[in-house]
C-alpha cells in the first residue's frame, strides 16, 4: 500500500527516515533507506526526509529516489552536517561534506537542505560570520536546485540571518521542539517567521530535554501550533522529526527512553492527521 499525494496540506505529512538498528551516519546506506522507505509510505506519510547521507553515493540515491517514486512517496528534504570549529580544515571538511549531501539531496530529487547555524561560539552571536557562511552554502544549494532551510533556535537571530542574506531560496526550518525547549511558544514562532518558512521539524518535549518525542507525546499545544503554521500560507509537507537511540536515552521521561519507534511514528502520524481533520484539512 502506497501513500497518495495531495496539493491539499492537510494530506501531505512527512517524517525524517529513522532505524531503530541504526544510531550513526554511517550506518544510513541505501540498503537500510530501501528496506524503511516502504515501511514509511505504509504507514501513510507522503514525504520524506534523509537525516543521513554520508555513507550514500549519488548512484545509490537515483536508486532510492526510482523506488519512492515506484511506491509514491516523495523525497522532500535533507539534513546536512554541523559546523563544530572554525579551524582551515575543519571549514575545508564542512563544505566538501555540504557538496557532497546537496549532490545527494539533488540525485534523489529533494527541494530542500536544513542547516543549522555553526555550533561554535559566539554562538547566535557573530552575525557578520553565520551571513557569510550561509551565504556560502546557499550558493552550494542552488547550484543543486535546493533551498536553504536555517532550523531554528534562536528564531529571533535565524529571522535576522535570513533577512540579512535576502534570497528567496533561503528561508527556515521551524523545529518545534527546539523553540519550547528555549521557552517560546511554537505558534507565536511560526508567526514571526510567516513567508520565511520553508520546511518543519514537528517534534515534542515536556520542557526539559531535546526529547525529540512524535507531536502529541509532550507538552506543545499542536491545535494552536497547527494553526499559525498554515496561516503563513506554507503549502509544503508537515515533516515529524524523530530520532535514534542516542537521544533517546537522554528524555526527560525514562519511561521514553525505550518507547517503540514503530508506536512513536503511529502516534504522532495519526495524532496530526485528527487535528488536521478536526481543522477540516
Amino acid at each position: 500500500m502506497s501513500a497518495r499525494i495531495s496539493h491539499n496540506i492537510g494530506c501531505n505529512v512527512g517524517c525524517n527516515i529513522v532505524d531503530p538498528l541504526c544510531d550513526e551516519d554511517s550506518n544510513y546506506t541505501k540498503d537500510v533507506y530501501l528496506k524503511n522507505i516502504e515501511k514509511y509510505s505504509d504507514y501513510g506519510f507522503t514525504h520524506l526526509e534523509f537525516s543521513h547521507t554520508l555513507a550514500i553515493s549519488k548512484d545509490d540515491a537515483v536508486e532510492i529516489k526510482n523506488f519512492a517514486q515506484k511506491i509514491g512517496i516523495v523525497p522532500w528534504s535533507i539534513h546536512s552536517e554541523h559546523l563544530n570549529g572554525e579551524s582551515k580544515k575543519q571549514m575545508e571538511e564542512y563544505f566538501k561534506r555540504q557538496e557532497h549531501c546537496c549532490g545527494i539531496a539533488e540525485a534523489l530529487g529533494a527541494k530542500v537542505c536544513v542547516c543549522h547555524i555553526p555550533n561554535v561560539e559566539p554562538r547566535a552571536g557573530d552575525m557578520k560570520r553565520d551571513v557569510a557562511l550561509l551565504t556560502r552554502l546557499a550558493d552550494i544549494t542552488r547550484a543543486h536546485g535546493l533551498k536553504l532551510a536555517v532550523e531554528t533556535p534562536p528564531y529571533d537571530y535565524i529571522i535576522k540571518v535570513v533577512d540579512r542574506i535576502n534570497r528567496d531560496d533561503v528561508g527556515i526550518n521551524l523545529d518545534t521542539g527546539h523553540c519550547f525547549l528555549e521557552g517560546n511558544d511554537p505558534a507565536k514562532v511560526a508567526k514571526a517567521i510567516g513567508k520565511r518558512l520553508i520546511t518543519t521539524h514537528l517534534q515534542d518535549n515536556f520542557g526539559v530535554n531535546d526529547d525529540h518525542c512524535p507531536p502529541g507525546l509532550g507538552k506543545i499545544n499542536w491545535r494552536r501550533t497547527l494553526k499559525a503554521i498554515l496561516a503563513t500560507g506554507y503549502d509544503g509537507p508537515l515533516i515529524i522529526e524523530l530520532t535514534g537511540e542516542g537521544v533517546k536515552a537522554r528524555r526527560s521521561v525514562e519511561e521514553l527512553r525505550n518507547f517503540e519507534l514503530d508506536k512513536e511514528i503511529v502516534l504522532g502520524m495519526a495524532y496530526l492527521r485528527r487535528l488536521l481533520q478536526e481543522m477540516k484539512l
